[in-house]
């Protein structure tokens, strides 16, 4: 998930995540189905703009 009051669009999620899973419009979005939940592009953020969201059982 990502907090779009923090999110400026710098890009450096989608260079980080190895799965492809983030693009930049304006402002960063995930692809849920993508993700795997590695954590790369939280600990990269220079906002703090990525919060990982826990996933359902089975998803």
């Amino acid at each position: 998930m990502v907090d779009s009051e923090k999110c400026t669009g710098c890009g450096i999620c989608v260079d980080v995540c190895p799965e492809g899973a983030i693009e930049v419009n304006q402002q960063a979005v995930v692809n849920n189905e993508a993700c795997t939940g590695c954590a790369i592009c939280v600990s990269e953020c220079p906002d703090e703009a990525i919060i990982l969201a826990k996933r359902k059982p089975g998803k």
